[in-house]
């Protein structure tokens, strides 16, 4: 069970990530973007409702070889291992999102990469990586 009602976004980053099929420009901010109380709850209520609304799914990382192999799995583990590199992380799963991205349907948009504390999964308190794009 996913509890996020205690949740605080610590830190954000924000990039814009275009259609690399229709030559649209990826643009990665050079600092994490300013929190303050308005905004991180405006952050919250758009990130987290989703959650609210539909059946619990959980995401797992995977590769066909080895986990360690996956770009996305081992930027995020990075985080965990020094937080403050979070913005500098962040850029990078900006840049694989934008290599991805070859499909003519894709759409571009804002891709914001948090830093969660206090999120109460399966009745265990843990800090989480969101990736969201709009």
């Amino acid at each position: 069970m996913l509890n996020l009602y205690a949740t605080q976004i610590e830190t954000v980053s924000l990039h814009r990530v275009g259609n690399k099929h229709r030559s649209e420009p990826l643009f990665l901010s050079e600092t994490p973007y300013a929190l303050n109380d308005e905004i991180s709850g405006l952050l919250k209520e758009y990130f987290f409702k989703p959650f609210r609304e539909k059946e619990e799914n959980y995401f797992c990382f995977r590769h066909e070889a080895s986990l360690e192999f996956h770009p996305i799995y081992e930027a995020v583990s990075a985080v965990f291992d020094n937080p403050a590199r979070l913005h500098e992380v962040s850029r990078e799963i900006a840049r694989q999102l934008y290599g991805q991205s070859n499909h003519p349907h894709i759409k571009s948009g804002e891709c914001y990469v948090t830093y969660l504390t206090d999120v109460m999964l399966d009745n265990e308190r843990t800090d989480a990586v969101g990736i969201f794009k709009s």
